[in-house]
C-alpha cells in the first residue's frame, strides 16, 4: 500500500473528504506502527476517526502526508540499501542482522526483508 497514491483513490469518490489511508506495517499482528495518511481533502472528522480507529486497534498511530513510501518506508529504503551493500561487500546475512540488533533494532534488515518480502525494497 505504500506505493499507492491515496489522493488518486480519494479523487474518484463522491465525497473525497471522507477518505484517508491506513498503512499497517508488516506483519500487522506484531508491528505496532500504523501510518494514517492524510489526503489533500480529508476532513478533520475523517482524520480524527482514523486516529481513534488506530488507538482502538492498539496501534501507535501517526499522521503522515501522502508521499511515495509514506514515512516509514522512506526511512527504511536507505537502511535496506546499506544492508545490501554490506552483503555485496562480503558481510554475511547473520553479521548484518546481528549488528543491527546490537545497535537496538528489533530485527535485522535481512530478517525484515524475509518477513515482509524483498520486493518491498526493490519498489522504493
Amino acid at each position: 500500500t505504500s506505493g499507492l497514491n491515496i489522493d488518486d483513490i480519494a479523487a474518484v469518490l463522491k465525497d473525497p473528504s471522507r477518505c484517508m489511508g491506513a498503512h499497517f506495517f508488516s506483519p500487522a499482528n506484531v508491528m505496532q506502527l500504523l501510518e494514517n495518511v492524510r489526503t489533500a481533502k480529508a476532513s478533520d472528522r475523517t482524520i480524527a476517526t482514523g486516529m481513534a480507529f488506530g488507538k482502538l486497534l492498539g496501534k501507535k498511530a501517526v499522521l503522515v502526508g501522502n508521499c511515495d513510501g509514506f514515512v516509514g518506508n522512506r526511512m527504511l529504503a536507505p537502511y535496506a540499501s546499506q544492508a545490501a551493500t554490506l552483503l555485496e561487500e562480503g558481510a554475511t546475512v547473520e553479521q548484518i542482522d546481528r549488528v543491527a540488533q546490537d545497535f537496538g533494532m528489533a530485527m535485522g534488515p535481512m530478517t525484515l526483508g524475509d518477513l515482509v518480502g524483498q520486493e518491498l525494497f526493490w519498489k522504493q
